[in-house]
């Protein structure tokens, strides 16, 4: 990476992610490996031929790999014979020892030699991994297989490059593990394999059982390492390890025996005993195991009890016995478990290099280093410190092997170069082990006194240290110090630094192990060489292992070290992840970074001068020649200056060059070289072709010469043959092949005629063959296709099918998760469908009421037109009869003969219904007719089907009678030939209109029945006119009928002209009603538009509040470091602490040379930036495990104590002891909302479940949002930020979104003069950081959530039982009851005034009273603060007002009386439950039923016509606006009683009242809306709720006897 274009941070990370995206995890950085864990097998990396083709070769030559490293130490000790060393460093989980594991692969692959037996000692040192490994590595937090200790391996190598011995060198194992753990962590893997791997016999001798009985192993849930081997296969490894090692069935038998008694020893438990301060055994259990460990160790089992149980104290009068409390035995047994196990790992360590073996007399060797990297937790004990110590040695070496020695060399050579600038520790390393005021040196001085303790060692290290720049001391602790390493800051807890320290062993362990019967026990405890003195004799264990490091640099430092830096891509352990922040922290801890920046700007690459030149002379031979050189140094300098090189520097004795310089020599030289071998090759070649081609070519010409005479002969003997031959040959042939012609075209013949007709015909049967075959595969491939295609085709249905019906479901169910919170938006679409349907409602009904009376209209009309016609077609024979009389006149001359008369029969009647016809008289013969014989006289009158016709002399005078009434109503007529109205298949816009319709056409029907009424009546009482007429002469009557015919005509045109007028206005009128349906259909589309677009904006307010969320939390995030930085750094430095603290910006240039102040200070604030980071990220890893557990006991059921929910004030006291209100950045709130939304939202069947459920939460949620606002401090300019956010709060709430985004907003905390209170309580009053008050804001949504979600499943629940009750009120109707059901209803009613009403109502309205009390009840179980309580009912009751009150304005049979009473006994049953829920639960619940309980009293209220509109609108309905009352007054009607309604001239002035309202409005609704926003703010909530003492708080059983958890106590 040094050749980059751009050597900066993110240049260096990106190379990194390049790289390690396509599997390429190594990479140089000068002479530096930089190996990244893939977390994933790459066997093509490190097989057999990889080690091959890295052989011989020089680094850099192939791709970097952990095996160049290896070959360039090799390499370099078998050239030079100097002793090499690979420094392996990293954090945890980076890869070490596997890396090491690679390292010693390769040196035994270089270095190894054949054996027969399989013992060689390459296998040995490499089969000496997994045995340390088993005993010495454990999975933690971040690595599967840590190493717990450190390890330097020595290979030792002879003259020749092979391997003679090896030694292993240890540091400081971790023996806290024995004893203890976390989860998910485990203990050593050799437990977990001997219980699982263990055959049974073994198990059994050993008396083991399964891993998860044994309390040094069940600390932790973890018993298996996922991704890895099972433990029964790595116990067979480990077996295979110790046989390669050397270790003899009896030394594994024994090993095996002593970790079994370590896991018995583990559940030997304690209780106190019968003296003060004394213990004993608890239970057999204790006394089996005891007995197993003393059988296993094979020690005297009272001797064993005895060491666990008693102290033996040894003063001037002599030795006293001490009995140990509980407490103290279990110290005194884990202290045991710990000593054995340490030794038996030292033990282990000695064995294998016993085993192994080391060869005094080697030529040099190579050592490979792993140990544990730099560790910071959020507790950080002696073994922190120890490693932080060793790993600040390490980098003082890689600085002054880096930095130092290089910086060094280039001012002892004097060349002209800049200083560089770079991190040394020194300081650090003073401050530790400088004696005599070290903190080792304090802390072995601490441990020589008796009473010493954790306090007094801290005092002492503020008195010492205080000056000291790398020590800090924290605020807010008395025994903790604070450490600036190379990495970062580390805090330690001095807590058990004092008992860490002394390594020693208790005389009672010794003496017992020590007389074990055992020889392998004794061996691991042998007596000491001081006696008696010397058990007790003070030894440091920081000393010691300061002295091991001591003793570990020296070795180091004679030798040439190589370094591989192993990176850990991202801390959750998984392939193919990258994280950038993870990578550039360890890249910038390692030194990394700072390598690449000297190696460029300094010379990586030296030669001394004889070296250069001898090397480099041919490039230039002419310089060597010349004799104004002096000496070797202008030599190489004139050299250097022809070659074209300026990246270089001269020294005294060496050449100096920049980075790839000496390649470009190297590559030159090469060049050269090639050209003059390419030289020498051609001319030699070019001898040796010619030389030989010369001799080959005098041959060739004398084995010609001879070779063609000999040819020539032989051919011309040849010719001369075969010319004779050719001639007898022609003779011969020419006879045979005529004779031969003949008989063959003979037989070509014949048989050509019979091939070609037995081919013609096979052809033919082919062809019908193919022809059918062809049609048959047609018709099956047609059948094949067609059933696959069905099959594909339904195959395919069935598919989308199932993949919609998935799809729908999910958008479903996102439908109603978006559902839950849409808020205002949601009561606003629900209005909107309120007046869609109101609207379609009207309509349907004006519909329906237009096509019943257009039924009974058109029964009529048709009626009228039958009579009409009837009416006119008597009129035709009344023309006919005139035109006769007519004809008969201008024949005759005078009257008809009485026989004519008599035989046309002429009648003028009524039709053949009859309604209107006269009796016919016998005495109007005489009148007409006087000379008629006594025959004719005596002649009957017509019967039959003329029995009801008139003679022409009576209806001749009514036609003038007809004339004149026809004309008199003109516009009836042609309603009788033209409808009304047709019947509309569409729709009506108002009642307005359909009223003026209906009452044209009433009238028009009326008018037209009264005119055909009157028409007829005057043809009827024409019989006295005719009698009186009958004197004049029959031409006068004739003239005057054809006058009064020509005015029934112009009568009749009249008439039809009239009609079509009007059909023309019916026309119009028909049209104007589809334009009201077209415009009834837009307002539907516009509906339905609105509803998308109301739709389409809760799904971006939702993206929105995703996105203020999470740019909430990257604010809070990016804010925290930014702040702390500008903090911490000077006031000059302020603009690069802020541009280093982003990690998406691109990193500073290094400061200009000449300003080191510059460069430090800026070095300074990177570092303590850094470390912060590094802190904070530790942290929040150390307390997820404590917010897991805090969670997991929030979401059980913590219940209440003394009404106060528990788990609200449990989740208070952990945020309190956490500190997350204070926090900058923390995402502890955010899992509290996540589990808390988690657990409301789980899916349950049962509805009370449910229900209990969102009432246990609303009450925690409520309790927990009143704890936060009392603690939250209020002040200075945030004080006046929320007086102003809760302004503009109230200000927003009155808007359509307000209420929507309200719930975002946190309100303002209450004022100081609170705190006094606040703190008697025992809350606390803290300073909160936006991360807390985002929180406050979510809580709030949260229980505005809940809330919502309890009033709404109560509504749904009980808006089926309204819709029944207002269906069950049509059977409740006392009008339809029949005579016998009123007569038995009222005598039961004089029996039980109430029986009436109550028997409808237990069926209907029972159900709505047992909704509501279940739920008080569940409200009341679950403590919720009443003032919930009684917003929540409110909200319900005005729900059940707002159906029943608009069902009482949409539905005409639901306004009458009876269904008055009906409603009126339900409320009665409403108004008792209130009563009984008292104003504390039920509040201002019976006032929100004033609209409903006002419109009942009105509709069952006696004599309506006689109160006026004052008395309607002041004192019976003061609530109800004038176009509900106008609705009610016209639609009510008394199926009871009969009366009417109020007075018309009330209603006409209800009438103008409601227009005038409505223009004033701009509405015409008269429905209710129901409210479905949330009726309280947080300022409510905290002023309504009582205040909540954390005082003398109950936790629960299992809450109380978990450990971690002793701060919710406190």
């Amino acid at each position: 990476m040094t050749k980059l274009s751009y050597l900066h941070e993110p240049g260096v990370l990106h190379n990194l992610f390049l790289r390690y995206s396509i599997d390429e995890i190594y990479t140089y950085t000068g002479s530096i490996l930089i190996a990244i864990n893939p977390f994933c097998a790459l066997p093509h990396l490190y097989d057999e031929h990889m080690m091959e083709q890295y052989k011989g070769t020089r680094l850099g030559e192939l791709s970097p790999h952990v095996f160049a490293i290896a070959e360039a130490a090799y390499r370099a000790m078998v050239d030079y014979g100097a002793s090499q060393s690979i420094l392996v460093s990293g954090e945890s989980g980076a890869g070490k020892t596997e890396t090491t594991k690679l390292i010693m692969q390769y040196l035994a692959y270089m270095g190894g030699r054949a054996s027969s037996d399989g013992r060689t000692i390459e296998s040995q040192v490499l089969e000496s991994n997994p045995l340390l490994e088993a005993f010495g590595n454990a999975k933690t937090v971040r690595n599967n297989n840590s190493s717990r200790f450190g390890k330097f391996v020595e290979i030792q190598f002879d003259r020749a490059g092979r391997i003679s011995g090896a030694a292993v060198r240890t540091y400081l194992l971790e023996r806290s593990r024995v004893v203890q753990i976390a989860d998910p962590e485990r203990n050593y893997h050799a437990f977990y394999q001997l219980c699982c791997g263990a055959s049974e016999e073994e198990r059994a001798r050993l008396k083991l059982g399964a891993a998860e009985t044994y309390h040094y192993l069940n600390q932790s849930n973890c018993y298996e390492i996922p991704g890895k081997d099972s433990n029964a296969v790595e116990y067979q490894k480990t077996r295979r390890a110790m046989e390669v090692v050397g270790l003899t069935l009896d030394e594994q038998e024994a090993i095996f025996r002593v970790v079994a008694a370590i896991l018995h020893l583990g559940n030997i438990t304690f209780k106190a005993g019968t003296a003060a301060d004394s213990s004993k055994l608890h239970g057999d259990k204790s006394k089996f195991h005891l007995e197993a460990v003393a059988e296993l160790l094979r020690c005297e089992k009272k001797k064993l009890r005895e060491s666990l149980l008693t102290r033996t104290l040894v003063t001037r009068d002599g030795n006293i016995k001490k009995d140990l409390d509980p407490a103290a035995a279990v110290v005194s047994r884990d202290t045991l478990a710990k000593t054995i196990y340490s030794r038996l790992f030292d033990w282990l360590v000695d064995k294998v290099n016993k085993s192994i073996g080391q060869d005094p007399a080697c030529a040099s060797i190579i050592g490979v280093l792993d140990i544990y990297g730099f560790e910071t937790f959020q507790f950080n004990s002696f073994e922190q410190f120890c490693i932080n110590l060793a790993n600040e040695k390490l980098q003082q070496h890689f600085n002054q092997h880096v930095f130092k020695a290089e910086q060094e060399e280039y001012e002892r050579e004097e060349i002209d170069w800049s200083y560089i600038e770079f991190v040394d520790n020194q300081d650090v390393l003073e401050l530790i082990e400088k004696k005599p005021m070290g903190i080792i040196s304090l802390l072995d001085e601490q441990c020589m006194f008796p009473k010493s303790c954790a306090e007094t060692f801290a005092t002492k290290l503020y008195q010492s240290c205080a000056a000291h720049p790398r020590f800090e001391k924290p605020k807010l602790s008395q025994t903790d110090f604070t450490i600036n390493h190379y990495a970062g800051q580390v805090t330690y807890q001095c807590d058990l630094f004092l008992d860490k320290n002394k390594d020693y062993v208790v005389a009672e362990h010794q003496d017992l192990l020590g007389n074990s019967k055992d020889a392998f026990v004794v061996s691991l405890f042998p007596p000491s060489a001081g006696g008696e003195k010397a058990k007790t004799k003070f030894t440091s264990l920081g000393s010691s292992f300061k002295q091991q490091l001591a003793e570990l640099m020296a070795s180091l430092g004679t030798t040439e070290p190589h370094y591989v830096r192993c990176v850990k891509p991202n801390s959750k352990n998984r392939p193919g992840a990258f994280e950038n922040q993870n990578v550039i922290q360890q890249l910038r801890c390692g030194g990394v970074l700072e390598a690449i920046r000297i190696s460029c700007a300094g010379y990586p690459t030296r030669r001394s001068f004889d070296e250069f030149l001898s090397r480099f002379t041919m490039l230039a031979p002419e310089i060597l020649l010349d004799s104004s050189y002096e000496d070797n140094k202008s030599a190489a300098k004139a050299m250097l200056e022809k070659l074209g090189l300026t990246n270089f520097q001269v020294g005294k004795s060496k050449v100096f060059l920049r980075a790839g310089q000496m390649a470009m020599l190297d590559a030159m030289r090469t060049q050269k070289l090639n050209a003059a071998v390419r030289v020498i090759q051609r001319f030699m070649r070019c001898w040796l072709q010619r030389r030989r081609f010369l001799a080959l070519r005098k041959a060739a010409v004398k084995a010609q010469a001879l070779w063609r005479g000999k040819a020539a002969r032989q051919e011309f003997e040849r010719r001369r043959r075969e010319t004779a031959a050719v001639r007898i040959q022609k003779v011969y042939r020419g006879c045979l092949a005529r004779r031969q012609y003949a008989r063959v075209q003979q037989a070509v013949l014949a048989l050509q005629a019979g091939a070609r007709g037995m081919f013609a015909r096979s052809e033919a049967r082919s062809r019908r063959r193919h022809l059918a075959a062809t049609r048959i595969q047609m018709r099956y491939r047609g059948h094949r296709e067609r059933r696959a295609y069905a099959k594909l085709r339904r195959s395919a249905v069935v598919l989308q099918c199932t993949w919609r019906g998935r799809a729908a479901r999910l958008h479903l169910k996102r439908l109603k998760h978006e559902a839950k919170q849409t808020g205002a938006l949601q009561a606003a679409k629900t209005r909107l469908e309120k007046q869609c349907e109101e609207l379609t409602w009207r309509l349907q009904l004006e519909k329906r009421m237009r096509s019943d009376l257009e039924e009974s209209k058109s029964v009529e009309m048709a009626r009228v037109q039958q009579e009409m016609e009837q009416l006119r077609a008597e009129l035709r024979d009344a023309h006919t009869q005139v035109d006769h009389l007519h004809a008969q006149l201008r024949a005759g001359g005078g009257a008809p003969t009485p026989g004519r008369a008599t035989g046309e029969g002429t009648r003028i009647g009524r039709s053949a219904s009859g309604t209107h016809t006269a009796p016919s008289s016998a005495a109007a013969s005489p009148v007409l007719m006087p000379s008629r014989s006594g025959k004719d006289m005596a002649s009957p009158p017509p019967t039959g089907k003329h029995a009801g016709i008139k003679p022409v002399d009576v209806a001749l005078p009514m036609l003038p009678a007809a004339a004149a009434a026809a004309p008199s109503s003109p516009a009836a007529l042609p309603a009788l030939t033209h409808p009304l109205a047709r019947p509309s298949s569409g729709r009506l816009s108002g009642s307005a209109l359909t009223e003026r319709v209906e009452e044209g056409a009433g009238a028009a029907v009326g008018s037209a029945g009264s005119a055909a009424d009157g028409t007829v009546g005057a043809w009827e009482g024409e019989g006295a006119v005719r009698e009186g007429a009958a004197e004049g002469g029959a031409a006068a009557q004739v003239s005057a009928a054809v006058l009064e015919n020509e005015k029934l005509k112009e009568a009749l045109e009249a008439s039809d002209s009239r009609a079509a007028a009007m059909e023309e206005a019916i026309v119009s009128k028909d049209e104007r009603i589809r334009g009201l349906e077209d415009h009834v259909s837009t307002l539907k589309d516009e509906c339905n538009r609105l509803r998308e677009h109301i739709q389409g904006m809760e799904r971006e307010f939702q993206v929105l509040r995703r996105q203020s969320l999470s740019m909430a939390t990257a604010t809070a995030a990016t804010t925290a470091p930014l702040q702390h930085a500008a903090h911490r750094a000077p006031a000059g430095r302020l603009s690069s602490a802020l541009f280093g603290a982003s990690h998406t910006s691109v990193a500073p240039s290094p400061p200009p040379v000449g300003l080191p102040a510059a460069r430090e200070a800026a070095s300074k604030v990177a570092a303590t930036q850094e470390a912060e980071m590094k802190r904070h990220h530790i942290l929040a890893e150390r307390q997820q495990a404590d917010q897991d557990a805090v969670l997991q006991f929030v979401v059980s059921d913590l219940g209440f104590d003394n009404n106060r929910p528990v788990a609200a004030c449990v989740l208070y006291r952990a945020l309190l002891h956490w500190r997350s209100f204070d926090a900058e950045q923390t995402n502890v709130f955010d899992r509290i909302i996540q589990t808390m939304s988690a657990a409301v939202d789980a899916n349950d069947s049962a509805t009370s479940t449910n229900a209990d459920r969102l009432a246990f939460w609303l009450s925690n949620a409520s309790a927990l949002l009143h704890l936060l606002h009392r603690s939250f401090r209020s002040g200075g300019a945030s004080g006046s930020q929320m007086q102003a956010q809760r302004r503009r709060q109230q200000q927003a709430a009155t808007s359509l979104f307000g209420r929507m985004t309200q719930s975002f907003r946190g309100p303002v905390p209450p004022s100081l003069d609170d705190w006094s209170a606040v703190q008697a309580d025992g809350l606390q009053a803290v300073d909160a950081k936006f991360p807390a008050l985002l929180f406050k804001q979510q809580l709030t949504a949260f229980v505005e959530k809940v809330y919502s979600s309890i009033r709404d499943s109560l509504k749904k629940d009980i808006s089926q039982m309204l819709v029944a009750c207002i269906q069950a009120s049509r059977s409740f109707r006392p009008g339809v009851m029949t005579r016998q059901q009123q007569r038995g209803q009222a005598a039961d009613a004089r029996t039980s005034p109430q029986s009436q009403a109550a028997a409808p109502v237990v069926a209907q309205w029972s159900g709505i009273i047992a909704q509501l009390t279940e739920l008080l009840n569940t409200l009341k179980a679950n403590h919720v603060p009443a003032f919930l309580v009684r917003k929540l009912f409110s909200q319900i009751f005005a729900y059940i007002n707002v159906q029943l009150f608009n069902s009482l304005l949409l539905r005409r049979e639901c306004c009458s009386f009876s269904n008055g009473e009906y409603v009126k006994a339900g409320l009665a049953e409403l108004e008792r439950w209130i009563f009984e829920a008292t104003d504390e639960y039920a509040g201002s619940a019976w006032e929100e039923l004033r609209f409903i309980r006002q419109a009942v009293g009105f509709l069952v209220i006696h004599q309506k016509p006689k109160k006026s509109l004052e008395d309607i609108s002041s004192d019976l309905c003061p609530a109800l606006s004038m176009q509900q009352l106008y609705r009610i007054s016209t639609m009510y009607r008394d199926d009871k009683y009969g009366t009417h309604s109020v007075a018309p001239a009330v209603i006409n002035a209800m009438r103008m009242r409601s227009s005038e309202e409505s223009t004033l409005n701009g509405t015409n609704s008269f429905l209710l809306d129901d409210d479905s926003s949330v009726p309280f703010a947080v300022d409510d909530i905290c002023k309504e709720l009582p205040n909540l003492s954390l005082t003398g708080l109950h936790m629960p059983p299992h809450l109380r006897d978990s450990g971690p958890f002793h701060y919710l106590f406190s």
